[in-house]
C-alpha cells in the first residue's frame, strides 16, 4: 500500500498519473493547500518541505518500515525503479524529467501566478515570462517532431510535463504546436491519465490544473 499526500495541480498529478499506470494499490490523502492544510506539523513530517505531493510506501523495495519521500521527481523516480517500468532509457529519461523541474515548473507556474493572481498586471515581468513560455513550448516542440514520447519510449518524464502543459492558462495556441498538441492527445486517450484526472475531479473540480483543453 502506497500513501499519496496531494492536491490535483499539476505536480500532484504527476504522481497521481504514474500509480494508475503502474497499478499500485494506493490511498489518496488530500492535503487541501487552498486551506494552508500543507502547512500542519503532521504532514511536514513526511514532507519536510511542506509541499505536495509525499508519498508513504508500506512495502518499500528493501524492507524495513513504512518509507516517507517528498519532491515529485524522487517520487517518480522511486516508483520507476520499483516497478521496473517507465524509464527505459534512463538517463534520457532523466534529462527530460529534470528540464521539467529546472525550467518548466518554476517558468510556467510564475507565469501563471503573474497572469491570474496578481491584483495589477506587471508588464516587464509578464513579457519576460511569456518570452521564455514560448521558448520552454518550442523546446517541447522541436523535440516531439523527432519522437512522440520525451525520452523516445512513454516514460516518467511524459507524465511529469503533461499537467504543466496548460496552453489557454500561459497565454499559448495549441494550433501553434501541433506536435504539442499530437502529444497530449496521445496522453489523454491513455486511460490511467484519464483515471487520474477523474479522481482529482472528484476531489476538487474547480482546480485550474484538470482542465484538458
Amino acid at each position: 500500500m502506497i500513501d499519496l499526500y496531494y492536491w490535483p495541480t499539476a505536480n500532484g498529478l504527476k504522481a497521481a498519473i504514474l500509480l494508475e499506470e503502474l497499478g499500485l494499490e494506493h490511498r489518496l490523502l488530500a492535503v487541501n493547500i487552498r486551506a494552508g492544510e500543507q502547512q500542519d506539523a503532521a504532514f511536514q513530517r513526511i514532507s519536510a518541505n511542506g509541499r505536495i505531493p509525499a508519498i508513504v510506501d508500506h512495502a518499500p523495495a528493501g524492507g524495513g518500515g513504512p518509507f516517507a519521500l517528498f519532491e515529485s521527481g524522487a517520487i517518480l523516480g522511486y516508483l520507476a525503479d520499483k516497478s521496473g517500468r517507465f524509464q527505459d532509457d534512463r538517463y534520457r529519461v532523466q534529462e527530460w524529467l529534470f528540464w521539467q523541474a529546472g525550467h518548466i515548473t518554476p517558468y510556467l507556474s510564475q507565469l501563471q501566478v503573474f497572469r491570474e493572481r496578481l491584483p495589477e498586471p506587471v508588464p516587464r515581468a509578464l513579457e519576460l515570462l511569456d518570452r521564455e513560455a514560448e521558448r520552454l513550448y518550442g523546446v517541447l516542440e522541436r523535440r516531439l517532431g523527432e519522437v512522440d514520447y520525451v525520452a523516445g519510449a512513454y516514460s516518467i518524464a511524459d507524465m511529469a510535463i503533461f499537467p504543466w502543459i496548460q496552453p489557454r492558462r500561459q497565454g499559448r495556441r495549441l494550433a501553434d504546436f501541433p506536435r504539442i498538441g499530437a502529444w497530449r492527445e496521445r496522453l489523454k486517450a491513455r486511460p490511467a491519465v484519464q483515471r487520474a484526472y477523474a479522481k482529482g475531479r472528484e476531489l476538487a473540480p474547480t482546480e485550474r490544473s484538470l482542465a484538458l483543453e
